[in-house]
C-alpha cells in the first residue's frame, strides 16, 4: 500500500502507526511543494527513515523497507496558492458558487493570491489554447468553469505578459491551493519535464533517499527515455560533486509512469516496454477521457502490466470519503477489492492520508479489505481472472522464454504443485524476484538483497518482502540459504515441517573461482 505524506501524516507519530497498519511505500506529492524549497519534505523522509518495521523490531537491523516515492508536479496546469496558506498546515479552501463570475489568470503577481474571485494558472498559453465556450475542470474535475472571454497579450507593471479568461461557475466547490486543471478536447503545448521537475529530481537524487520516481503526465515513451536520462545525468553530477561517492549505495531510482491523459492511454504498450512500473492515476485520467471508458481501460492496463511482470498501482478517490468520515462507503470497499482482484500490485492513498482528518483509520481499513481480497485471489475460489493470465504467461515463456524466466516460472509452479510455504530468492540485482513476481505465485515471495535501496524498488511488487543479507554469506551458496532459512524461522514465517523452494538465479563470487558461467539453481526441501 502506498500513503501520501502531508499535513496529517507527516510526524513520525503518524508515520509510524501507517507503517504498522500496512504503509509500504510513502509518497511525496512534489506538486504541493515550493519551487526549492525541501526542509519540508526533509524532515518526512527523516520520519520515514526513522521509523520501526519487522526489520528492526525482529531482526534488530538498522533499517527499514518502506519506500520513498518522488511523485514530480510533471507538465501539468495547476491553480495557485489559497490566499494565507502556510505551507506544511492544513490547507485552506475558497468556495467557489455556481453561477458566479471568476477571472482566471496568469500574472504571476497572483500566484499566491487565490480568491473566491480570481484564480491563478501557471499555463501560460491558455490564451491561445481556449475559446469561449470551452470548459476548464478544477481538482479531478470536481469543479467546473466556463470559459465566456479571452483577453491575450496583457502586461503588467513589471513588463510580464499575462493574459486573463472570463469564467462562470459552472459546478462550484471548496478549492485548495494548487490543485489540478484539465482542458478536455483540446492539445496542450507542454514539455515532458519542467524545470521544477528537473530541480525536484536532482534533490532526491543528491539527498540518496528517493527510490522511485512516478513521473507525471507521460504521453509518450521518449518521454519515460527523457527522464530515465536525466536521472543517470543526475547520479554522475552528483558524483561529480561530492554529494555522493563510489562506495555510497547508489542505485537509479526506479520510474513509475502514470497515466493520466488520452495520450498516454493511445501510447500505453510503448511506455510501459520503457519505464519500471504504471500508476494508473484515476484522477486527471478520468477527467482527461469519457468516465464510462475508465473502467475498461484499468482493466486492460493491468493486465497488461500483470503480463509484462511490472508493478501497477492503482491510484486516486479510492476511500476518498475517508478524508472526512471515519468509514469507508460500500462502493469504496468493492473499488479497492476489485482493484487487488484485477491484479493491481499496490493500491494508493492519496488525500486520505494526506489531508484528512483520519489518516491512520484509512490505512487500516484499505489494509483489511486488501488482505481479505488477497485471501481470495490467492484461494482459487474464481473471484479472479489471474489464473487465466498466469496461464498466458506460461504459454509465452514456453514460446520464447529466456533463461532466468524459465527457471523462476519453473519454480513458482513447483511451489504451487508441491504446496510449498514460502518462496525464498537469493538476487543481486533484483531481477530474479521481478521475474518470480511475475508469475503472481500464492506464496510470499521472501527477497534477499545486498542493500536496502535494491530491496526498496522491489516493494511495489505483490508479495515481495525483501531482505539484506549478510556480508559475509553472499560468497557462498551454502552460507546463503542457511541464513536466508534462519531469517525466515526468525521472523516466523517457516516452522518445522514447512516446504521451501529457494531460487538462487544469480551466484555471487563466481570471479574468485575464476568460473566465468552463472549458475541458475531452485532447492525444493521441508524444515
Amino acid at each position: 500500500m502506498t500513503c501520501t505524506l502531508g499535513p496529517s501524516s507527516s510526524s513520525a507519530s503518524v508515520i509510524q502507526d501507517l507503517s504498522d497498519n500496512g504503509m509500504s511505500v510513502s509518497r511525496l506529492n512534489f506538486s504541493h511543494v515550493p519551487r526549492g524549497d525541501y526542509a519540508y519534505s526533509s524532515d518526512i523522509i527523516s520520519n520515514v527513515r526513522g521509523c520501526e518495521g519487522m526489520h528492526c523490531r525482529v531482526l534488530q537491523r538498522g533499517y527499514n523497507m518502506t519506500a520513498v516515492l518522488l511523485d514530480t508536479k510533471g507538465p501539468e496546469i495547476r491553480t495557485g496558492v489559497v490566499e494565507g496558506y502556510v505551507s506544511g498546515e492544513k490547507n485552506l479552501y475558497v468556495e467557489l458558487e455556481d453561477g458566479k463570475e471568476v477571472l482566471v489568470t496568469t500574472d504571476e503577481r497572483m500566484r499566491e493570491k487565490v480568491t473566491s474571485s480570481t484564480l491563478y494558472l501557471d499555463y501560460k498559453q491558455i490564451g491561445s489554447t481556449v475559446t469561449p465556450g470551452d470548459v476548464l475542470l478544477l481538482d479531478d474535475g470536481l469543479i467546473g468553469l466556463e470559459v465566456t472571454a479571452v483577453s491575450d497579450g496583457k502586461t503588467g507593471d513589471d513588463g510580464e505578459e499575462y493574459c486573463e479568461v472570463n469564467c462562470i461557475v459552472k459546478n462550484g466547490g471548496a478549492l485548495g491551493s494548487v490543485k489540478g486543471v484539465n482542458i478536455p478536447n483540446t492539445t496542450l503545448q507542454l514539455p515532458s519535464m519542467t524545470e521544477k521537475d528537473k530541480e525536484d529530481i536532482l534533490w532526491g537524487i543528491r539527498s540518496n533517499e528517493i527510490d522511485i520516481v512516478a513521473a507525471s503526465f507521460v504521453r509518450k515513451a521518449s518521454d519515460v527515455r527523457t527522464v530515465k536520462a536525466y536521472l543517470e545525468r543526475c547520479i554522475s553530477r552528483a558524483k561529480a560533486d561530492g554529494d555522493l561517492k563510489d562506495g555510497d549505495d547508489v542505485v537509479r531510482p526506479a520510474i513509475i509512469s502514470k497515466i493520466e491523459n488520452k495520450e498516454g492511454v493511445d501510447n500505453f504498450e510503448e511506455i510501459l516496454a520503457e519505464s519500471d512500473g504504471i500508476m494508473v492515476a484515476r484522477g486527471d485520467l478520468g477527467v482527461e477521457i469519457p468516465f464510462a471508458d475508465l473502467l475498461i481501460l484499468q482493466k486492460k492496463m493491468v493486465r497488461l502490466c500483470n503480463l509484462a511482470g511490472k508493478p501497477v498501482i492503482v491510484a486516486t478517490q479510492m476511500l476518498d470519503s475517508m478524508q472526512r468520515n471515519p468509514r469507508p462507503t460500500r462502493a469504496e470497499v468493492t473499488d479497492v477489492g476489485n482493484a487487488v482482484l484485477d491484479g493491481a500490485d499496490c493500491v494508493m492513498l492519496s488525500g486520505e492520508s494526506a489531508n484528512g482528518n483520519y489518516p491512520v483509520v484509512a490505512a487500516k481499513t484499505m489494509q483489511t479489505i486488501v488482505a481479505m481480497a488477497d485471501d481470495a485471489l490467492d484461494s482459487r475460489r474464481g473471484y479472479s481472472n489471474i489464473g487465466q493470465r498466469r496461464a498466458e504467461m506460461y504459454d509465452a515463456i514456453s514460446k520464447n522464454a529466456s533463461t532466468l524466466e524459465s527457471i523462476c516460472s519453473a519454480a513458482v509452479q513447483m511451489a504451487s504443485q508441491t504446496d510449498a510455504d514460502i518462496i525464498i530468492a537469493i538476487s543481486r540485482k533484483g531481477s530474479t524476484v521481478k521475474s518470480l513476481a511475475k508469475f503472481r505465485p500464492n506464496v510470499p515471495i521472501m527477497a534477499f538483497v545486498p542493500t536496502p535501496s535494491i530491496g526498496r524498488r522491489l516493494i511495489l511488487h505483490r508479495g515481495v518482502y525483501p531482505i539484506v543479507m549478510s556480508a559475509t554469506a553472499t560468497d557462498d551458496e551454502h552460507e546463503r540459504v542457511v541464513e536466508a532459512v534462519r531469517t525466515a524461522k526468525e521472523i516466523g514465517w517457516l516452522k518445522p515441517n514447512h516446504r521451501v523452494v529457494v531460487v538462487d538465479a544469480e551466484l555471487w563470487g563466481l570471479e574468485s573461482t575464476k568460473v566465468k558461467t552463472k549458475a541458475n539453481c531452485i532447492k525444493i526441501f521441508t524444515v
